[in-house]
């Protein structure tokens, strides 16, 4: 073979994967799969849904939904990721959507040369919550990793706010454009799910074999709001800044609370006595 073929010279291009897992996301399932258009393959885990999510990803033409129960977030989106069938992956929950120029720094990149070094890619995600764009509180700019090379990064085993991981020698690229998250639509969805999440948190604490305080019960949500209304400037999102620094509050207080609750009886409630493994 020439050494100076000029296909030596072209740049890898790297074909993507997008994998979604959803339960009951016939709200924004569409909205998710229309903003993939660059994308050349899209899998779906789904769990289990009742509504018209599934129909809804099969009327998709580039589109394959895999079905199986609930074994948690990782869980599930690594059986998205073990049946893609390119080595890049674009994690991306059902009510989030990649504007079109978050579309167009990936074209952009995967066209000006290899990947040889870069295990994944960043970049910050916006969210809108109860009807704003939310753009301190702790949440904006927070950087989240979505683009990764499923050779060269792993999923982290987090029960909660799981993330993906670049394997020793790999670097992290690092894009401009937000993602945009399309999260809670009442103040109930919203204080439910930090109710969830400090459930998790407790469980995680657990696992990870942490030792927590009694103090902590208190000293801790106390700490998280004023990190959130005053170091990470949520008083300048208004009321909503307020609501949303309230409820990481609470969410931790659910989380201590839960874990003196577990470490004591060894159970999640005391009636079903749900064990925690």
């Amino acid at each position: 073979m020439n050494i100076y073929d000029i296909a030596n010279f072209v740049p890898e291009i790297e074909k993507l994967t997008a994998v979604i897992i959803t339960l009951n996301e016939e709200k924004n399932i569409a909205r998710c799969i229309n903003s993939l258009k660059f994308v050349e393959e899209i899998i779906i885990v789904d769990s289990g849904s009742t509504d018209k999510t599934v129909d809804i990803a099969n009327s998709f033409s580039n589109v394959t939904v895999i079905s199986t129960q609930w074994f948690g977030f990782v869980e599930n989106k690594q059986i998205g990721i073990d049946h893609a069938s390119h080595d890049w992956i674009l994690w991306i929950d059902a009510d989030e959507e990649v504007p079109e120029s978050l579309a167009n720094e990936w074209i952009t990149r995967i066209h000006s040369g290899t990947f040889h070094e870069t295990a994944a890619i960043d970049f910050p995600r916006k969210t809108f919550f109860l009807g704003h764009w939310v753009k301190h509180s702790g949440w904006y700019p927070g950087r989240v990793i979505r683009f990764f090379h499923k050779r060269r990064a792993y999923l982290s085993q987090n029960i909660l706010h799981e993330g993906v991981i670049p394997k020793p020698g790999y670097t992290v690229e690092h894009f401009k454009t937000d993602l945009l998250h399309y999260s809670y639509t009442s103040l109930y969805q919203y204080f439910d799910k930090m109710n969830r999440y400090g459930l998790a948190g407790a469980k995680e604490i657990m696992r990870k074999k942490k030792i927590a305080f009694l103090p902590q019960i208190i000293l801790q949500p106390i700490w998280t709001f004023f990190r959130f209304y005053f170091l990470k400037k949520g008083f300048l999102d208004g009321r909503i800044g307020l609501i949303i620094c309230i409820g990481a509050a609470f969410s931790n207080f659910i989380k201590y609370s839960n874990y003196f609750f577990m470490r004591k009886y060894k159970y999640v409630d005391l009636y079903d006595k749900k064990n925690l493994n």
